[in-house]
C-alpha cells in the first residue's frame, strides 16, 4: 500500500542538537507513535498503523515497510503486509501532499483510511512469501531466531564473501546474495536494508523489514535503535489485538455451543412432552376418525349430518399430520444408513407433492444429472425432507409459477458432493423472517405449526449434509442442499 512518508528532516536537523534533546524529542516521537497503537484492537488496522507509523516522515522516516508474523503451527513466517510506493515518482507524489500537512504523527496516522489490501506490488509480493525458520541462512528467520536486529547493507563482492547474508535453501534466496535485494531493490547488488524483531511476552512473534529505497538516506544504527524501540511497543500490541481476537473467537463458539445445548434441552423436554401427549391424544384419535368415517358412510347424501362427519374426518386428519410432525422433529436416536437413489427419491418426493396441489398451475422444470452418485441415507426421511421443500416453494408461489430443481454432483476441498437445489418464483422471504426460518414454530402461514422447514433442517444435517437459501425478495427463493456423495459406483 502506498506510504505517508517524506524524507525526515527532523532527523537531520537533530544532528546537531544537543544529546538529551535529542534523546527528549525521540521519546516524544514514540510517545506520539504509541498512542495510535492504542486507538483499536483489530489486529489488521494496528499492523497497517504500524507500518504507517515506520514510514511517516515526522515518525521514523523510512520510506518501505514490510511485517511478517510468526506461524507456530508450521513453524515458518508469513508476510502479512507492506506500507510503501511503487515507484520514484508515486513517491514524489506523497512527499508533496504530505509537506502541507501540520498534524501531529497521531493526529495523520489515525486520519488515514483502513488498510485497502493488495492494491500495491509491494504488499502483493510481501503477503506471497512463506519462511520456514528453520532456514537460518536467511536474514528474516535469524531475525526470529536470534531475537535481534539487522543492518544489511549489500554491495557488488565476490558471491563467495561472507558479507552476503543469504547462501541456500531460503525461498528468498536468488543467484546474486538475497532474495530480498532481488525483489526490492532496483539493483540487487547494491541494497541496503535493515530488519528488526518484533518482541511479544517474551517470545519473538514477527519481523519488520524497512529500507530507504528512493532517498537512499542510509540506515544508521541510531535509526535502528530507535526502530527497535518502536518495535517492541508494537509488537506488544499486536499480540494483545490477536489474543483479543482469540477471546473474541472462543467467546463466539462458546455462545455457539451454548445455544445447541438449550436447543438440545428444550427438544428434550419438548419430545417428553410429545411422547406423553401422543399417547393421550392417539387412541381418541382413532376413534373419532373410525366413528366419523362410520356415520359418513351410513348417512343419506342429502343430510347434512353428512357433511358434519366429513368436516370431522377432515380435521382429525390434519391433527394426525400435526402430531406426526411433532413426533418426527423430537424424535432422536440413530437411524440406520443405506445408499441412496437420489433422482429416484427426488421423482418419488415432487409426485407426492403436486399430487395434493388443487391446480395444475406449477410448471416443474428438472436438471438433474443422469451419472449421479448415491448418497448414504435413510431414503424415508430424505423423501421426507425433499416433498417438504417442494411443498414449501408450491405454497410460496401460491401453486402458480415455475418450481426449478437442479441436481449434480460437485466436488470441494477435494471431497465429493451432491448438490440439489430447489427454486420457486414465488415472493422470496422477508429478510427480517430469514434468522427465524429453521426454527422450530415460527411461521409466517396461519395454517402452518412451522416445522416443515426445521425438519428439512435436522434430516439434512443429520446426514452430514448442510441446508442454505439464496433469497431474493420480490422475485422467489433457492434452497440448496449439500450432502456428502457415497464413495462408490454411481447409483
Amino acid at each position: 500500500m502506498s506510504s505517508p512518508f517524506r524524507p525526515s528532516l527532523q532527523r537531520k536537523s537533530s544532528e546537531a542538537a544537543h544529546p538529551q534533546e535529542k534523546r527528549a524529542q525521540q521519546l516524544a516521537t514514540l510517545l506520539e507513535l504509541n498512542k495510535v497503537l492504542l486507538t483499536t484492537m483489530n489486529v489488521d488496522r494496528i499492523l497497517h498503523l504500524t507500518l504507517t507509523a515506520i514510514t511517516i516522515g515526522r515518525g521514523l522516516g523510512f520510506n518501505r515497510a514490510m511485517l511478517f508474523l510468526v506461524n507456530e503451527k508450521n513453524e515458518t513466517l508469513q508476510g502479512m503486509t507492506a506500507v510503501g510506493p511503487d515507484s520514484p515518482e508515486e513517491a514524489g507524489r506523497i512527499w508533496s501532499y504530505l509537506a502541507q500537512r501540520q498534524e501531529s504523527p497521531s493526529e495523520l496516522i489515525a486520519g488515514l483510511p483502513p488498510e485497502a489490501g493488495g492494491d500495491s506490488r509491494l504488499t502483493s509480493w510481501v503477503k506471497r512469501q512463506r519462511v520456514h525458520l528453520a532456514l537460518n541462512e536467511c536474514i528474516l528467520s535469524r531475525t526470529v531466531i536470534e531475537g535481534k536486529p539487522f543492518n544489511i547493507h549489500l554491495s557488488p563482492v565476490d558471491e563467495e564473501s561472507s558479507e552476503t547474508p543469504c547462501r541456500r535453501g531460503c525461498q528468498l534466496h536468488s543467484g546474486f546474495g538475497c532474495m530480498v535485494a532481488h525483489e526490492l531493490s532496483r539493483d540487487p547488488r547494491v541494497y541496503s536494508f535493515a530488519t528488526v524483531p518484533l518482541w511479544g511476552k517474551g517470545k519473538v512473534i514477527g519481523v519488520i523489514l524497512v529500507d530507504n529505497l528512493y532517498n537512499q538516506n542510509p540506515i544508521t544504527e541510531e535509526d535502528l535503535h530507535f526502530l527497535g524501540l518502536f518495535a517492541n511497543q508494537a509488537g506488544l500490541a499486536i499480540e494483545n489485538a490477536m489474543l483479543y481476537r482469540n477471546i473474541e473467537e472462543v467467546n463466539k463458539e462458546l455462545k455457539e455451543t451454548q445455544a445447541l445445548l438449550v436447543h438440545r434441552e428444550k427438544m428434550a423436554a419438548l419430545g417428553e412432552l410429545s411422547n406423553t401427549i401422543a399417547h393421550e391424544i392417539r387412541n381418541p384419535l382413532v376413534s373419532i376418525g373410525g366413528f366419523a368415517r362410520r356415520l359418513y358412510r351410513s348417512t343419506q347424501m342429502e343430510a347434512p349430518e353428512k357433511r358434519y362427519a366429513q368436516t370431522i374426518m377432515i380435521e382429525v386428519s390434519r391433527l394426525e399430520r400435526i402430531l406426526n410432525d411433532v413426533l418426527q422433529y423430537t424424535q432422536e436416536g440413530a437411524v440406520p444408513f443405506q445408499v441412496c437413489d437420489v433422482r429416484a427419491i427426488l421423482e418419488e418426493s415432487l409426485a407426492m407433492a403436486l399430487e395434493g396441489l388443487e391446480t395444475g398451475e406449477i410448471q416443474v422444470q428438472k436438471q438433474v444429472e443422469e451419472q449421479m452418485p448415491g448418497i448414504m441415507g435413510e431414503e424415508r426421511q430424505l423423501k421426507q425432507a425433499f416433498f417438504n421443500l417442494c411443498t414449501n416453494a408450491c405454497q410460496a408461489m401460491n401453486d402458480c409459477g415455475v418450481l426449478s430443481i437442479r441436481a449434480y454432483p460437485m466436488s470441494r476441498d477435494g471431497s465429493s458432493y451432491v448438490r440439489i437445489e430447489f427454486q420457486d418464483t414465488g415472493k422470496g422471504l422477508a429478510p427480517e423472517d430469514l434468522h427465524n426460518i429453521f426454527n422450530p414454530f415460527f411461521t409466517t402461514k396461519e395454517s402452518s405449526l412451522g416445522l416443515g422447514l426445521p425438519i428439512v433442517h435436522k434430516i439434512i444435517t443429520s446426514h452430514g449434509g448442510q441446508i442454505e437459501v439464496d433469497n431474493r425478495p420480490g422475485e422467489g427463493a433457492t434452497f440448496v442442499i449439500t450432502l456428502p456423495a457415497h464413495q462408490g459406483k454411481d447409483v
